[in-house]
């Protein structure tokens, strides 16, 4: 998959730059996770990662010509560690993992295995609507605030010119790429809104599958796996050789 992407060797990065892992899998529609009283039970196989559960409201917006807009608010509960760095997110479609204390994949991997299996235990899972996983990269800058020699420079384009880069207060682009089922999102940019000289630069990629297929957790976790070397294939594409193998940890 994404074959014009290169292989590259997986290396333990520094965490300096990642700011963000998302990890979710949408499923049929179950009701029992939509209630406290399903949250709390699979909150309980998984309270000794996640001691601390709350209820937070997700916001649906649908227009139709009809209706005019309408809005609805569904439950969902997040199962947090005391440090704020993991998370699960619950809801009556989806599991999702989120950290922001990203070691390795296999950590990643191991923690939502273990998510997943919980879940279908409790629920019936038979159909699994989405998968996908994102990485939220922050690539800083050198001490003179150039970004040359950190990311590509077909990445940069613009953003990269020294002239254009002292005046900047924003720039956001984003690529889609779809191959075999995939799509992958690449977002990137300055990374934040009132851009300085000095700002960092955004590497967001997303890969993600939205076609529905039966569920299964071990098939499930494969597919992520595959998802996780086209977005790591990707970030390497995007930034320098030479300054990908200074990262490594």
């Amino acid at each position: 998959m994404f074959d014009f992407l290169p292989g590259a060797d997986v290396l333990p990065l520094k965490p300096a730059l990642l700011q963000q892992v998302i990890v979710q899998v949408r499923f049929n529609s179950q009701g029992i996770l939509g209630t406290h009283t399903g949250a709390s039970t699979v909150h309980d196989a998984l309270a000794a990662r996640y001691p601390r559960l709350t209820t937070e409201q997700q916001l649906t917006i649908m227009a139709t010509p009809g209706n005019g807009v309408q809005s609805t608010s569904i439950p969902q509960y997040r199962f947090q560690d005391l440090k704020g760095t993991w998370a699960v997110v619950l809801g009556s479609e989806h599991a999702t993992l989120e950290t922001t204390d990203y070691a390795g994949w296999g950590e990643v991997r191991e923690r939502m295995e273990e998510v997943l299996s919980v879940v279908a235990e409790i629920a019936t899972l038979r159909v699994r609507e989405r998968v996908g996983l994102r990485y939220v990269n922050h690539v800083p800058t050198d001490d003179g605030g150039s970004l040359d020699g950190r990311v590509r420079g077909d990445v940069l384009g613009i953003t990269g010119d020294r002239g254009w880069r002292n005046h900047l207060i924003g720039s956001v682009g984003q690529l889609l790429a779809v191959d075999d089922g995939i799509q992958l999102a690449l977002r990137h940019g300055l990374a934040t809104e009132n851009a300085q000289v000095k700002a960092p630069y955004l590497l967001d990629i997303d890969c993600s599958n939205s076609d529905p297929v039966g569920y299964e957790v071990e098939e499930t976790l494969r597919y992520l796996d595959a998802l996780n070397d086209v977005a790591y294939r990707c970030f390497a594409w995007c930034v320098d050789e030479e300054y990908r193998m200074s990262l490594k940890a």
